[in-house]
């Protein structure tokens, strides 16, 4: 329980000096009183990058999921994520909890050891077990495939 706390106390570290470097990077210096009635600059062009990350809340997730993602000791950066809530049995809630934990591939999911399965399990909540009833590790390991009649055949018809 006690690794519980530190991950969290790290988390929030983490998510308040994202954003710091956010804010930073926002904060411009006073002009001086002579500069006051100038044309406004132009703003630069954002990035890709800045597009994305450019609220407050999205830097904080980030910084949150990295921290989570290492304390299951996962790559949280594999690439795009996919649509957990494609499983059976995993809902949007389940899936929010998920990709607080860095957790956002099927690939992901499937590779997850019976430690890391427990830990993701007891963040769970009000979800706990499902993971092992719904069998979300063989549906993800089908869908990391692409195995979508073996999917279907074992689970059902594959929702949009």
């Amino acid at each position: 329980m006690d690794n519980y706390v530190y991950v969290a106390v790290a988390a929030i570290i983490v998510a308040i000096l994202a954003v710091f470097l956010v804010l930073r990077g926002r904060v411009t210096k006073q002009s001086p009183a002579r500069d006051r009635f100038a044309a406004p600059e132009a703003p630069a062009p954002t990035t890709h990058r800045e597009q994305h990350h450019e609220g407050l809340a999205d830097a904080a997730a980030i910084a949150t999921a990295d921290v989570a993602g290492q304390f299951l000791g996962i790559d949280t950066t594999p690439g795009p994520p996919d649509e957990l809530t494609r499983i059976k049995g995993l809902g949007p809630k389940a899936a929010a909890v998920l990709h607080g934990m860095g957790v956002t591939t099927y690939a992901q999911l499937a590779a997850l050891t019976p430690g890391q399965v427990e830990k993701v399990d007891a963040a769970m909540g009000n979800l706990a077990g499902r993971i092992h009833r719904d069998q979300w590790l063989e549906q993800a390991r089908l869908l990391a495939m692409g195995d979508i009649p073996g999917f279907e055949a074992k689970f059902g018809k594959l929702g949009g």
